[in-house]
């Protein structure tokens, strides 16, 4: 996956709008279809979303999450999803997916099914926006725990048991096949109370 990824600083107000320098290739790529969001978590992403003037599909494993974003945003459709499982959509159903700080919870078997499943689920040149814990995001688990993979820990947090921190070529090789990127980058985020280190990557779905 060639593409050049600087690391930028990303600061500014707590609400973390990463996705509004994304709308217009969002909005050129959906027209009037729906947005997919996997791990909607407290719908954060998906009042940005709406407020655009997207359609949105949300899903979470959460049901408390869910709730969350059912309130914040009552104009999306919510459904209640386990990405270790496969999505019930169709073929190339969607022009874009967004999975933001969600893929990196999983064994790197089911990290790549996920993404097998998200390629499955976008038509040919759809886009997939992502967003990925780095593996300099010292503040949030990056070093210091039981390793059970290559960079892959035993964390005790709010989403489960386990997280993922990737580098670059953890990236090239889940997105190696099947995918053009549009934009890579690692970058410092002020999601939450600490900076956090994330890589954020845009990328189209390969025609063939």
């Amino acid at each position: 996956m060639a593409c050049s990824a600087d690391h930028a600083i990303l600061t500014g107000d707590s609400q973390d709008r990463w996705l509004d320098r994304w709308l217009p290739r969002l909005r050129s790529a959906v027209g009037d279809g729906h947005v997919l969001e996997l791990g909607c978590d407290d719908g954060r992403d998906t009042a940005t979303l709406v407020q655009a003037g997207f359609g949105v599909i949300a899903t979470d494993i959460s049901l408390e999450a869910l709730g969350s974003c059912a309130t914040l945003v009552p104009a999306a459709r919510l459904l209640h999803h386990d990405l270790r499982t496969p999505m019930p959509f169709a073929d190339g159903e969607f022009a874009a997916i967004l999975a933001s700080l969600c893929l990196h919870y999983f064994e790197w078997t089911e990290t790549q099914a996920m993404v097998d499943e998200i390629h499955r689920c976008l038509r040919p040149g759809g886009l997939l926006l992502c967003r990925l814990n780095s593996t300099h995001d010292f503040n949030f688990g990056a070093r210091g725990h039981q390793m059970l993979e290559d960079n892959y820990y035993a964390i005790s947090q709010r989403f489960g048991e386990r997280k993922r921190f990737f580098d670059r070529p953890a990236l090239d090789k889940l997105f190696g096949t099947g995918w053009e990127p549009i934009s890579v980058q690692e970058m410092t985020i002020a999601r939450y109370e600490l900076p956090k280190v994330v890589w954020e990557a845009v990328l189209l779905r390969r025609h063939s």
